[in-house]
């Protein structure tokens, strides 16, 4: 070849990895040698692979997966730099809460020792739900609530007198999780409101009914809705129900709305976190 050719320590030294490094991104299909001696097997670069090694070097020092990394190599400069940014931020949501949960774990070690929180229990009877589903992350969560409670309030007002357009006790709206829902977790999560008619499924919306059951819950403010306070209400129902009881299979955890949300002042009560719960 004409063109000079570095071997992998001269090429380790120009682009600041490590030889361990340049052969494992060869391994992973990203950064190949120029030419490999099929006698030795010595590996040797070229000086134009130097500006790929120092990008992808530079991608890795930011925790950037090879797999990304590989898309934006092959990417147009445009479409790299999308690729990177919507990475980056997926990251910052990511690095967002765990930071809020490191701040959620530091306050409950320090509330060792406090009163708990009033736990209460309540009948719910069975009622009929209009339910909008979705498999989602975290970073979903919030714009798909919204989304949903918007298109199950206008399908109600759509079909009079399956229930008032406002969320009160006697008619709640609820969000229910079937698991945990990280940045890093999927989980389906139901987003209900209580219906009382004859109604027809539509699009993404669904009907079922739910069986009556008792359920041991904590009231929440609007401040304590946010994420990571919130963990706190959760915590404490679970602990109440693991030393009264047994969760109903079936029957998830789920944050129940009686107020409007967005017209509550930060201190208001406008919900309660809920286990359906059979006492032991």
């Amino acid at each position: 070849m004409s063109e000079s050719l570095y071997g992998i320590g001269e090429f380790a030294a120009l682009t600041r990895l490590s030889i361990k490094a340049l052969r494992h991104y060869d391994e992973h299909g990203i950064l190949a040698p120029a030419f490999v001696d099929p006698v030795t097997g010595y590996r040797r670069y070229t000086s134009d692979q130097i500006g790929r090694a120092t990008l992808i070097g530079d991608l890795r020092r930011v925790d950037v997966p090879l797999v990304t990394i590989a898309s934006i190599l092959d990417a147009s400069p445009s479409e790299a730099v999308e690729i990177y940014q919507e990475w980056w931020s997926r990251e910052e949501r990511r690095h967002t809460s765990r930071r809020g949960i490191g701040r959620y774990v530091t306050a409950r070690l320090r509330r060792e020792g406090q009163p708990p929180m009033d736990i209460q229990t309540r009948t719910v009877p069975e009622r009929k739900l209009a339910v909008i589903a979705a498999e989602l992350f975290q970073p979903e969560l919030d714009s798909f609530i919204m989304r949903a409670f918007h298109d199950l309030f206008q399908w109600a007002e759509r079909h009079p007198g399956l229930r008032d357009q406002t969320t009160t006790p006697d008619s709640p709206t609820y969000v229910i999780f079937h698991g945990p829902v990280t940045p890093d977790q999927s989980a389906r999560v139901e987003v209900c409101i209580v219906i009382d008619g004859p109604a027809e499924p539509e699009g993404d919306i669904t009907l079922r009914l739910e069986a009556a059951h008792e359920e041991a819950y904590v009231e929440v403010t609007r401040a304590g809705l946010q994420f990571p306070d919130i963990l706190a209400a959760y915590d404490a129902v679970a602990m109440w129900v693991t030393q009264h009881g047994t969760v109903l299979e079936g029957m998830p955890s789920r944050e129940v709305y009686f107020a409007d949300v967005l017209a509550a002042g930060m201190d208001d009560v406008v919900a309660s976190v809920a286990y359906p719960f059979a006492r032991g």
